[in-house]
């Protein structure tokens, strides 16, 4: 793991440099750079948006909660919304980027890219794309967004978000394949709002029946729907959110033990930490430490 440092996971908002270019911004790993200056990929970021980045050249390694992607030539990189991801030497990399909002996709779109939303695969190696449509279908969309440098219109904007979909589905495709699963089928309509009212929600609501009563269904039928979809039980997937943001905030902030436990909706800190080492099998200072890379501090 890459020593993470302690500084305050930074949001970052999609804006787009010109009022005219849409929930869709095709760019350069340069073009950020220029644009963000030297300073904007030296800590943790939290996105608002989704960006998808292809090597062309160099090498680098990039980490998307606690995962450390090695990034060459060839491979394909996917950070989403939400995630907290840090950049590696940006500066040594060069390729394409896709920059989209989370309602760029049509529904259905939507519904067949997330039904691995819980534990999303952000990095795809070259290898594992080659002989797939995966690097035609980047190349379209980067074409498309050139054709468009002299303005956009609706045709211009249908394209864009079409072949944006066909890049994130042939990515999906490509991800079943390497795991030897079928491909992605349709998200069930109720386990799709499973999923936001836990994003939505985690921080006070940690019981499935919380979530059952909100959206009218029992709690059996989101067990039944979330060991369809992910094999975990409705409670798994709660704990799961809970967990990865304890984390988050444990490694990337400084803020005491107590006040990350009020703000996920624990009554102690004792809880918390109850709850936190059931978890994952480390005490909330002994994960902050371990993450951070303070060895001795884990160890004593």
């Amino acid at each position: 793991m890459v020593k993470m440092g302690h500084d305050e996971i930074r949001r970052v908002r999609f804006e787009p440099p010109s009022p005219g270019l849409g929930d869709i911004e095709v760019n350069t790993l340069r073009g950020i750079r220029d644009r963000g200056g030297p300073h904007e990929f030296l800590t943790s970021q939290r996105l608002d948006f989704d960006l998808l980045v292809q090597i062309e050249r160099g090498a680098a390694v990039h980490t998307v909660d606690f995962d450390d992607h090695r990034l060459h030539p060839g491979d394909v990189l996917w950070v989403r919304s939400g995630q907290v991801h840090r950049w590696g030497t940006i500066s040594e990399i060069e390729g394409p980027v896709v920059m989209f909002g989370p309602h760029s996709m049509a529904a259905h779109t939507r519904g067949l890219t997330r039904s691995d939303q819980v534990r999303p695969q952000s990095h795809w190696p070259a290898e594992d794309l080659a002989g797939t449509p995966t690097p035609a279908a980047f190349a379209l969309l980067t074409r498309i967004a050139e054709s468009g440098a002299r303005g956009r219109n609706q045709l211009h904007q249908a394209a864009l978000t079409h072949s944006l979909g066909v890049l994130l589905v042939e990515l999906a495709r490509a991800a079943a394949a390497t795991r030897g699963a079928p491909a992605p089928g349709s998200t069930h309509e109720a386990y799709a709002w499973f999923l936001d009212h836990i994003e939505e929600h985690f921080r006070g609501w940690h019981k499935v029946v919380e979530y059952a009563d909100r959206l009218g269904y029992s709690a059996r039928t989101l067990n039944r729907l979330a060991r369809q979809h992910t094999g975990l039980s409705a409670k798994g997937l709660i704990d799961e959110r809970i967990v990865l943001e304890a984390k988050r905030l444990l490694s990337h902030a400084d803020a005491p033990v107590w006040e990350i436990a009020e703000g996920l909706g624990f009554h102690d800190a004792s809880n918390f930490s109850s709850y936190f080492t059931r978890q994952t099998g480390m005490t909330p200072g002994a994960f902050r430490s371990w993450s951070r890379g303070d060895q001795a501090d884990v160890e004593r």
